[in-house]
């Protein structure tokens, strides 16, 4: 019931996000013409850095089909994931964060962040843009939960 709650919460945030950001119209796919072809670029990064088959401790595939994969991200305390890509776009529903450290591809620390907000802040969303080669350290006592839509078109 609590997966329900906030897979209903995210399809929510994501539809809210696309309205108020003005990535996409909200009439824009009710508009789509039914012929119209799609166009998928293609990923800059090579498919064996995937976030599910280079961590797949991390990220489980709740839902995908032609157009979105949506996955349950968990870092447990101390834990640091392997590096991986994403190649979609894609809303992140924070549900519980800490401390953590974001490193890039090759180990180097791109952000430290040691003081995170206060967990009234959780759960939080926020809209990501395709992301390269990286992992995230969980610095704290708790696991790093969210969800994670990526958007295929």
């Amino acid at each position: 019931m609590k997966r329900l709650a906030s897979l209903a919460l995210v399809t929510a945030g994501i539809a809210i996000g696309y309205a108020a950001s003005g990535v996409l119209p909200a009439s824009s796919r009710a508009a789509e013409p039914a012929n119209t072809a799609r166009v998928k670029t293609a990923c800059a990064w090579p498919a064996e850095i995937d976030a599910v088959k280079a961590a797949p401790a991390n990220h489980k595939v709740l839902l995908e089909n032609e157009r979105v994969r949506v996955l349950e991200v968990t870092v447990q305390p101390g834990e640091r994931e392997p590096v991986h890509a994403h190649c979609n776009p894609s809303a992140m529903y924070i549900m519980q964060a800490g401390p953590y450290r974001d490193y890039d591809g090759k180990g180097k620390i791109l952000s430290d962040v040691g003081d995170a907000p206060p967990s009234s802040v959780y759960p939080v969303a926020v809209w990501r843009q395709p992301e390269p080669p990286h992992s995230v350290e969980n610095l704290d006592t708790k696991p790093l939960r969210l969800l994670r839509v990526e958007l295929k078109d």
